[in-house]
């Protein structure tokens, strides 16, 4: 079904489109209820690839009713994880009215808005919920008079790099199917999984199964019985050939096997093969989006040795420079990869004096050098951190050369709700405080760094850091008292730039 749809069936009668009017041909595959307290809590999902830009969030904003700001955080985090649209409940109630703010958001994201009669608190999240996914159940059996609709949903997939990776996620919500593709190798290459808690069962079972092909085969996992299909993709044009495996509590018909063949044939065909055979891609998208075991075999096959320390590196930038590129033929052994803003570099051997020629030139880029990272959990952690809170990294490390992992978690764990030192009244001097932040933040309690920076004599830095002490009452040799000042530093830089 499609918006269109959705909103004729009975229990969203008198409900009203306040935004993305214009996406109501997108396509509907599933539904499902948000509520939190703080988008922080939503914004620890993988970013990419766990949504086909297809599903609909019911949410009355309950908890943050009165929060403007935390509804927008909301929206935006929402369209990050591809997500169509909300269906908004109890306006008149509890949330007042909608703000011409939410509406503006989610126009300019293209994100659809349906508002539920206001003061209606009889009204279900349930009853919507039932109606949909009955809806699109019954259209489960007519997967393949949809081939041409579900292709020209896929090949309208926004620009990117991972459109492959969202068609599966599309066609797994279609048929509640397990997919995989794999390789001459028997790699996964691209997968999604139904439900979404079976995946590392999944791959358990296609490691050890040795069938090359076979249709519905019964298996059981989890104490439930699965209907397993293994077939190779017709694509003789390509460089490799690939396979098609498919798990699935019902058994797949020869007509769904069928169109579920061709649509991917199609799709890999239409968005290149490129797509399936870059090992970096693969890598770094497997770190976003939490499929460590990938990413663990990646580097392996890269030849970085993922038990020691690794090197890590993000290069951001806004007019398509590359500078990490460089260093990809000095040191063979690294995974390197370019999206639209950033590049990724990561390896076990990379040169951090390569770092000299490799400092940001202008405002509008950054480079993030993290040292001696201890495993794969921690690059997925650090490439969320500068996806997620990049404006915020820039405005408070707008000088920092080098990076360890707590540097950008910090970050993110000052908010709002932290009550500083109040350095403006205490030091009523903005000079000190632009001293106490490059030195803390910038150049790692570096006194000459620091005075090279600032233009001044070491004297005046040492001056300054005493002067601050005294001012402030504490002792930057107390770990205490330093941790809390270089809090107040990023609060001040993070909120009050």
């Amino acid at each position: 079904m499609n918006v269109k749809d959705m909103l004729k069936i009975p229990s969203m009668e008198g409900a009203k489109v306040l935004a993305g009017a214009d996406q109501l041909e997108r396509l509907v595959t599933t539904i499902s209820v948000l509520e939190v307290s703080e988008p922080t809590a939503y914004n620890q999902m993988p970013i990419k690839g766990e949504y086909s830009g297809n599903e609909f969030v019911i949410t009355s904003f309950a908890q943050i009713a009165d929060s403007i700001e935390k509804q927008l955080e909301i929206v935006s985090i929402l369209n990050q994880h591809s997500q169509l649209g909300i269906i908004l409940y109890y306006i008149g109630i509890i949330m007042p009215e909608v703000s011409q703010q939410l509406i503006d958001k989610m126009e300019e994201l293209n994100m659809v808005l349906i508002v539920m009669p206001e003061k209606r608190m009889e009204l279900r999240y349930s009853e919507v919920i039932a109606e949909v996914l009955s809806y699109v159940n019954s259209e489960e059996s007519q997967f393949e008079a949809q081939q041409d609709i579900l292709i020209e949903t896929i090949r309208n997939l926004p620009q990117g790099q991972h459109q492959i990776e969202t068609g599966l996620s599309i066609l797994s919500d279609k048929l509640k199917c397990s997919l995989f593709l794999l390789n001459e190798e028997q790699d996964i290459l691209v997968s999604k999984s139904w439900p979404r808690s079976l995946d590392h069962h999944l791959r358990d079972h296609l490691q050890q199964s040795t069938a090359a092909k076979q249709k519905n085969a019964v298996i059981e996992l989890q104490q439930t019985v699965y209907f397993y299909t293994r077939v190779s993709l017709d694509l003789p044009t390509l460089s490799h050939p690939y396979s098609l495996a498919a798990f699935r509590k019902e058994p797949l018909s020869d007509s769904q096997l069928n169109s579920l063949q061709r649509m991917i044939e199609t799709m890999v065909k239409f968005f290149g093969e490129e797509q399936l055979l870059n090992t970096s891609q693969q890598f770094f998208f497997a770190c976003q989006t939490g499929d460590l075991p990938m990413a663990n075999l990646l580097a392996k096959k890269a030849g970085i040795i993922v038990n020691h320390p690794m090197d890590f590196y993000c290069f951001y930038k806004e007019k398509g420079e590359e500078r990490l590129k460089e260093l990809v033929k000095e040191y063979p052994r690294n995974l390197y990869y370019q999206d639209n803003k950033f590049e990724w570099l990561i390896g076990n051997t990379v040169d951090t004096t390569k770092g000299e020629r490799l400092k940001r030139k202008t405002s509008s880029e950054f480079l993030f050098q993290i040292k001696q990272i201890s495993s794969l959990a921690t690059v997925q952690q650090q490439m969320q951190l500068i996806e997620r809170n990049l404006q915020d990294l820039l405005r408070v490390f707008p000088n920092k050369p080098l990076f360890i992992p707590e540097d950008l978690s910090l970050v993110v764990d000052v908010t709002t709700d932290f009550v500083p030192i109040s350095l403006s009244q205490v030091l009523k001097d903005k000079e000190m405080i632009d001293t106490l932040a490059a030195y803390f933040l910038d150049f790692d309690e570096s006194i000459n760094n620091t005075a090279d920076a600032l233009f001044l004599h070491n004297n005046t830095i040492k001056y300054r850091l005493k002067k601050a002490q005294e001012q402030l009452g504490i002792s930057f040799a107390h770990t205490s008292s330093r941790y809390l000042l270089v809090k107040s530093l990023i609060y001040y830089r993070k909120y009050r730039w």
